[in-house]
C-alpha cells in the first residue's frame, strides 16, 4: 500500500480562502469573499461552529483536524467530518494509526517532516492553524492562490471554546510566519474586540 500522496490535494491549482477559527472572524464582512475562492478549507471545529454566510462563509470543502484519541475516537471524528467537508486532512503527528495502521496509508496528512520543520522554526509545537498554512504553500502551484482569514494570533478567543490559550503555542512566531508565507494583503483580519 502506498500512502496517499501530497501532490494529490485537490487544491494545488485552486484559490483557497483558508479560515482559522478566531472569533473576531465573526465581526467581519469576508463571508462572500471567503466563498467566492474555489476551495475553502477550514481548521479542527471551524466546520462545526454555526457558520454565518456574511461573516464567515458558507462552504466548507477541506477540513483539517488533529484526529486524535483511540481508534472509534477518529472514526467518529473523521465520519463526523466527511459529513462537512469533501477532503479531512489528519494533521496532528501523534496518534497516527488506526487499529495499527499509519493514517497515511487511510487519508491525507501533514507529514511529520513537515511538522518537526515548522516546529524547530517557531521554537514551540505549532497550532493547527500554523500546520495549515503550512500544507497550503506546500501544496499549491503558487502561494498568491492562498488568503487567509480568521487568525488573530489568540487576540480573541476561539470560535468553538470561547477561551484564548495559546500555550504550548508561540502567537508571536507563528504571526510572523504566517505573514512570511502568505503574500502582503492576503491576511484578512478584524481588529479583536477590546474587553
Amino acid at each position: 500500500i502506498e500512502p496517499v500522496p501530497v501532490s494529490d490535494f485537490p487544491w494545488r491549482s485552486k484559490t483557497i480562502a483558508l479560515v482559522g477559527n478566531a472569533s473576531s472572524v465573526w465581526d467581519g464582512a469576508f463571508g462572500p469573499q471567503i466563498d467566492s475562492a474555489d476551495y475553502v478549507i477550514r481548521i479542527n471545529q471551524g466546520a462545526f461552529i454555526p457558520l454565518r454566510g456574511e461573516s464567515t462563509g458558507s462552504r466548507t470543502d477541506a477540513l483539517l483536524m488533529s484526529l486524535s484519541g483511540y481508534a472509534w475516537d477518529k472514526a467518529w471524528m473523521y465520519s463526523r467530518a466527511r459529513l462537512k467537508a469533501k477532503t479531512v486532512v489528519a494533521m496532528t503527528p501523534r496518534a497516527r494509526t488506526f487499529f495499527g495502521i499509519d493514517l497515511k496509508y487511510l487519508i491525507p496528512v501533514y507529514p511529520v517532516e513537515w511538522h518537526a520543520e515548522l516546529h524547530k522554526l517557531l521554537g514551540a509545537r505549532p497550532s493547527t492553524g500554523a500546520m495549515a498554512i503550512d500544507l497550503s504553500r506546500r501544496t499549491v502551484d503558487d502561494v498568491s492562490q492562498i488568503s487567509v482569514y480568521g487568525f488573530d494570533f489568540w487576540g480573541s478567543p476561539t470560535t468553538y471554546t470561547g477561551i484564548i490559550k495559546a500555550a504550548p503555542h508561540d502567537p508571536v512566531a507563528e504571526e510572523k510566519f504566517v505573514r512570511g508565507a502568505v503574500p502582503d494583503g492576503q491576511v484578512y483580519q478584524v481588529s479583536p474586540r477590546s474587553a
